[in-house]
């Protein structure tokens, strides 16, 4: 059982709670693994080579990265933040220059377990402090000067799974679609809840349409289309929600809405669902002004909710297979502002959590002193040179022809055995 979350702000997140979803456009051959025991060893996804799974936990808003791993080392971190800083003496160290947040108690107890990967000063070249226009580099792994279509995972699901019939190789539990999974043809759905999927395919939208079909025979593709696919919604969303009742999560979730969606997504991961990158968002990370009244407490979610997904993983006997990755879209300013807050910078860090993971600091410390024509950090790791080593040491894939670059990846990855 869970000690109860000590949260300041406990009325910010609602849980599961949704407005929309979006509809998948190939709803058939799902190729749902429901029955049996859900400790057993899951099949790999017809047309790929093994059973892994990704998951990818956005921090939107731009999370304040020098305030998650504290260089409290550097006195210019103090000099830099006389009020915002986290005091040394209450930094959960992992060496004598830099240590965790002090609410990110679980992320600490991970990474000297070996099962954290925390990679340091990862940007990219002339970074845009534009939260939309530094989302859209992120998601699509595109130059800063250019503006591609497709999403990076998009791109894998393109060239790498084409053979696939699922129309659910990525999930995105929340309410707008990711980015991430933009590509040639849909292979992705968006929902907060399964309930979501079957109230879209059964809304009054989807009845009348059922009624003027039964009245007359239009002939229109697109009105059969529409039908065809408001049923297999419906069919879909059911089979999901049976996938999820039939999975009891081995841990207690608080009502957060990062751990209920992990929640979700653990009994998805357990039940076989055909998925092989799921994505969420925990947001709140744009912090102005009185950063200290905020941050802590969402840097506390982040990391209560990845360990108790990591444990709820290890005893559904899932965490090998199950590899999950933060990112943010830029981190924040070196110099704290007059309202107590920080504003947007570039370098950042990056964290890699599961089971294969080869877990350390990857990387130096930032430099607060050597920094870049507009006072921010210069970053040292490309974000890409981190996708490239997960798709190329976990997902399988050719990270160049995905990324269309070459970049050394980052070797977040345990060799196999």
């Amino acid at each position: 059982m869970t000690p109860p979350i000590d949260r300041r702000e406990f009325g910010r997140a609602l849980g599961l709670t949704a407005l929309t979803a979006t509809v998948p456009t190939f709803l058939h051959k799902t190729g749902l693994a429901l029955a049996g025991d859900p400790r057993r060893q899951i099949e790999p996804i017809p047309g790929l080579r093994d059973n892994r799974v990704l998951v990818i936990i956005q921090l939107a808003g731009g999370n304040d990265g020098l305030n998650t791993l504290v260089p409290h080392g550097d006195d210019a971190y103090y000099r830099a933040r006389p009020r915002i800083s986290v005091p040394a003496e209450r930094v959960l160290r992992i060496n004598e220059r830099v240590g965790l947040h002090p609410e990110m108690v679980e992320m600490h107890r991970l990474f000297d377990e070996g099962k954290l990967a925390i990679i340091t000063n990862v940007g990219y070249p002339n970074p845009n402090r534009s939260h939309f226009r530094s989302m859209d580099i992120w998601e699509s792994a595109s130059p800063a000067n250019r503006n591609w279509p497709t999403g990076w995972i998009g791109r894998y699901f393109d060239h790498e799974c084409d053979g696939v019939q699922s129309p659910m190789l990525g999930v995105r539990i929340g309410e707008q679609a990711a980015r991430t999974f933009a590509s040639e043809r849909v292979r992705s759905t968006t929902f907060v809840t399964p309930a979501m999927l079957e109230d879209r395919a059964s809304g009054a939208a989807a009845r009348g349409l059922n009624q003027l079909a039964q009245v007359e025979t239009t002939g229109i593709d697109a009105l059969d289309f529409i039908q065809r696919t408001n049923n297999q919604t419906r069919e879909l969303a059911q089979r999901i929600r049976q996938a999820v009742q039939n999975v009891r999560p081995a841990v207690e979730y608080p009502p957060f809405a990062l751990c209920q969606s992990l929640r979700l997504i653990g009994q998805m991961i357990t039940a076989g669902v055909p998925t092989r990158v799921y994505y969420v968002t925990h947001g709140g990370f744009d912090t102005h002004s009185a950063q200290n009244n905020r941050h802590p407490a969402l840097l506390q979610e982040l990391s209560q909710a990845l360990g108790l997904f990591y444990r709820d993983l290890r005893e559904q006997g899932q965490l090998d297979r199950v590899l999950t990755m933060t990112f943010s879209e830029f981190g924040r300013r070196i110099d704290e502002n007059q309202q107590q807050g920080t504003d947007h910078g570039t370098a950042n860090v990056m964290f890699v959590m599961g089971g294969q993971v080869r877990g350390g600091l990857i990387g130096d410390p930032p430099n607060l002193t050597n920094r870049d024509d507009q006072g921010d950090l210069i970053f040292r790791t490309d974000f890409r040179a981190v996708y490239a080593g997960v798709l190329r040491d976990w997902l399988g894939a050719d990270p160049q022809r995905i990324l269309q670059e070459r970049f050394e990846p980052v070797q977040v990855i345990r060799p196999r055995a």
